[in-house]
């Protein structure tokens, strides 16, 4: 991309740069340790003021992407934060290969349980009916980046076999007929990781960790799926675009 965007109402110059150049460090174009354009040549290429490329590095440096070494140039930082868009639903294997990234499983277990209270409230079942439990740790490059708890209805009928459960669940689902959601309601809150969730994450206990809890419909209103996830707070955020 050599053109931003300069029609009337369009976001600053340099907030485009900065995005572009963002997605390119989180979709590893630039992996972690490379040098990113420098300020002469992001002014070269998009035709800017140097203020302009350098403001642009300056909020990469800013969201911790980047930093600079006097003489040496800007580093990518931090390339393995993920920004996920809330407003659309996409597997994470998906999701991971289009960031140019590996997916993997480092953990799968599905087993059954029996519901509790929080469950019998999302599947409209008794306490101690049974549930499907899907319990996975996803990573990106051999990192873990996700811990998912996923549960499912009896009726859904679902193999037991861990090893079913090593790549995407959704494609799983498609091969078993099982209908796709249409509908989702997302909640998000942050906690401090547990001894067992800083184990899986790979990450110190009592650090942040981001939890979304997804409730997925079909088109007649009923639950197909209940899905915990545990993020590591420095790996993930969340974003939300929309016209106004």
């Amino acid at each position: 991309m050599g053109k931003l965007d300069t029609s009337k109402g369009a976001m600053p110059m340099y907030l485009q740069i900065y995005q572009i150049l963002k997605k390119d460090i989180l979709s590893n174009v630039y992996p972690k340790g490379e040098l990113i354009p420098s300020e002469a040549l992001l002014q070269k290429k998009y035709d800017v003021s140097r203020i302009t490329a350098r403001q642009a590095i300056a909020q990469l440096e800013q969201d911790g992407l980047v930093e600079r070494a006097r003489g040496k140039g800007t580093r990518v930082k931090l390339q393995d934060r993920i920004e996920e868009d809330l407003l659309h639903i996409k597997s994470f294997t998906d999701e991971m290969r289009e960031r140019g990234m590996e997916p993997g499983t480092s953990y799968a277990h599905m087993e059954i349980v029996h519901a509790d209270r929080e469950c019998a409230q999302v599947f409209h079942c008794e306490e101690k009916d049974e549930l499907y439990r899907l319990s996975r740790v996803r990573t990106a490059n051999k990192e873990p980046i996700v811990y998912f708890v996923t549960y499912f209805s009896k009726d859904k009928n679902l193999p037991l076999d861990d090893e079913k459960y090593q790549g995407s669940m959704y494609e799983l689902l498609k091969e078993l007929n099982i209908p796709q959601s249409k509908k989702t309601k997302e909640m998000i809150h942050a906690i401090k990781a547990s001894k067992n969730l800083a184990e899986k994450l790979h990450i110190k206990k009592n650090d942040a960790v981001l939890i979304r809890k997804r409730i997925s419909y079909d088109e007649m209103g009923r639950v197909l799926e209940y899905t915990i996830s545990y993020y590591p707070g420095e790996k993930y955020s969340y974003a939300i675009e929309r016209s106004v």
